[in-house]
């Protein structure tokens, strides 16, 4: 995806302006109808019984809705509320009793997707057969990296924290462990006298969380000197007592910053305050970070192993690419090639958001921008897992008019992201504090590339890629055996817990997606994507 970026210094961030993309709005029958809820729950006959698993225990997808309905409709959003009882009346209605097809000759024409199936397994198997490409095992941890789990982190830039780091446990629901902050270049902290934002750190000690820093060398790469300003800012991260990731000089890969343009000063510059962090400030991590795009300036920006501790990125879902409306895609299209050469060492989305409204028109793109949110936060941490942090960028819209920004990136003010939010950060795969070794993942996902399935209980997860051109996700996913339904899910990560029977596990299994009215619109029914080229297999 080509996302334009502008940089706007400004007095209240000295930040980076970042790119989103508009979303999809649900155009429903606004009629409230306040027993339809419970009535669908009344219909439903005989729902599949859900097979226990490893995974942390959250409301069940029915209830989820039937709770967001009921907010909605109480919050006066009529639209809101009529989508999410149309979820639930689909719910209510069922799968078809019978796949209208063969697993051999499946009659999509058009597939909405292309659909990969994933298996659970413990972190001690091997994988069923060998990955296009592993994560590259190392025998140490880089500074502050947990085992396993993501660190999830802030700009608490929306309109509800307004910048109070500590309203943003109760505003959505978790403690987070990152909170991100900008630093101009040798800009006074006033309220302080100092150079490092020790006032946010105080209140981010408090809070027992840990600073993300975006320090930015505004003036350019020659006034980076290892002077009495650069020497002060160390001492006092060190003097901070919290684990600091300091971002320096970001998305040094585009043209909207000036310390862009000449790699090799740049590597010279990233090594000097590298080795000032380490004689001053032994809990500051060295974190470099580009951004997604471009991608093929990246790699000649990159200061080598020694003097980099974590790998960040700037990645953002916009329905825009090049001024043209680019719904078709998610996350991982952009991230997959990039997670493949830099996964040796731990990853961290740095800043990352999903744009669901698009300012010059002011089109809203909200359920486009609920599911995008479940490929970052719910599918790229499992087929990713050297990816150790997200931080989102939360910026509201009265923040991104003021900036002069095109795009509103603010959970808060997408009614479907502001739940679904909440209930992605929920899974015990993220993680409200910076623990260095804490390793809460058990397991990992391999790829399935045989057309059996190992017998008795298994979790799966299926990725479906979206090649649509309206980027419109599957309302359900389906895993069948011949014509037995083994288990369905409805929303990302697209996990499903089935029990495959001894007698039958040597039969072919398929995966089926169904739009949202109940239609089959892909079938995955061969060993497929997996072990191609565009595989996102870690």
């Amino acid at each position: 995806m080509r996302n334009k970026v502008v940089w706007v210094l400004t007095a209240l961030l000295g930040l980076a302006s970042c790119i989103a993309i508009p979303l999809f709005i649900m155009k429903t029958d606004g009629d409230s109808h306040e027993q339809s809820s419970l009535d669908a729950i009344a219909k439903l006959d005989n729902p599949l019984a859900a097979v226990p698993s490893s995974r942390p225990k959250q409301p069940d997808i029915l209830t989820y809705w039937v709770n967001q309905e009921k907010k909605s409709e109480q919050a006066g959003l009529t639209e809101t509320a009529a989508a999410y009882r149309n979820r639930i009346d689909l719910y209510a209605a069922g799968l078809p009793t019978l796949p209208l097809f063969t697993p051999n000759k499946p009659n999509i024409q058009t597939p909405s997707t292309n659909m990969e199936l994933y298996l659970r397994v413990p972190l001690s198997a091997q994988p069923l057969k060998p990955a296009e490409s592993a994560t590259p095992v190392t025998s140490t941890l880089a500074k502050h990296e947990p085992a396993s789990g993501v660190y999830i982190g802030m700009l608490g830039a929306d309109r509800r924290v307004g910048y109070d780091v500590t309203k943003i446990e109760d505003v959505y629901g978790r403690k987070h462990a990152l909170y991100l902050s900008y630093v101009g270049w040798r800009k006074v902290q006033t309220d302080t006298n100092t150079y490092f934002p020790a006032r946010t750190a105080e209140r981010v000690k408090d809070l027992d969380g840990a600073l993300q820093i975006g320090w930015e060398p505004r003036f350019g790469l020659n006034d980076v000197q290892d002077d009495e300003y650069v020497r002060r800012f160390a001492r006092e991260a060190k003097a901070s007592g919290i684990p600091i990731f300091l971002r320096y000089a970001s998305e040094m890969n585009g043209a909207w910053v000036p310390w862009h343009g000449e790699p090799q000063l740049y590597i010279e510059k990233f090594r000097l305050i590298h080795d000032i962090m380490a004689e001053e400030a032994p809990n500051v991590a060295m974190v470099w970070s580009p951004n997604f795009w471009p991608p093929d300036t990246i790699d000649s920006y990159y200061p080598g192993d020694a003097y980099v501790d974590w790998v960040g990125f700037s990645l953002y879902s916009t329905p825009f690419s090049a001024e043209k409306e680019q719904l078709k895609g998610t996350v991982i299209d952009t991230f997959a090639p990039l997670y493949k050469r830099y996964s040796h060492k731990p990853i961290m989305i740095s800043e990352g958001a999903i744009a669901h409204t698009y300012l010059p028109t002011n089109q809203a793109y909200w359920s486009w921008a609920e599911s995008q949110l479940g490929y970052m936060y719910g599918l790229l941490p499992r087929l990713f897992p050297q990816v150790k942090a997200i931080t989102y960028f939360n910026f509201s819209k009265a923040q991104a008019i003021r900036t002069n920004g095109n795009y509103v990136y603010d959970i808060g003010e997408n009614p479907f992201m502001d739940g679904y939010y909440q209930r992605l950060i929920a899974s015990d795969w993220f993680l409200s504090k910076v623990e260095p070794g804490v390793d809460p993942i058990q397991y990992r996902y391999t790829p399935v590339l045989d057309r059996s399935l190992p017998s008795g209980q298994q979790t799966v997860l299926v990725y479906p890629k979206l090649t649509n051109e309206e980027g419109k996700p599957p309302f359900a996913i389906a895993i069948y055996q011949g014509t037995q339904l083994l288990g369905v899910s409805y929303e990302a990560p697209w996990e499903i817990d089935i029990q495959v029977q001894s007698e039958s596990a040597s039969e072919p299994w398929y995966v089926v997606a169904y739009n949202d009215q109940m239609e089959v619109t892909a079938v995955n029914s061969v060993v497929g994507p997996i072990t191609g080229a565009n595989s996102v297999t870690p």
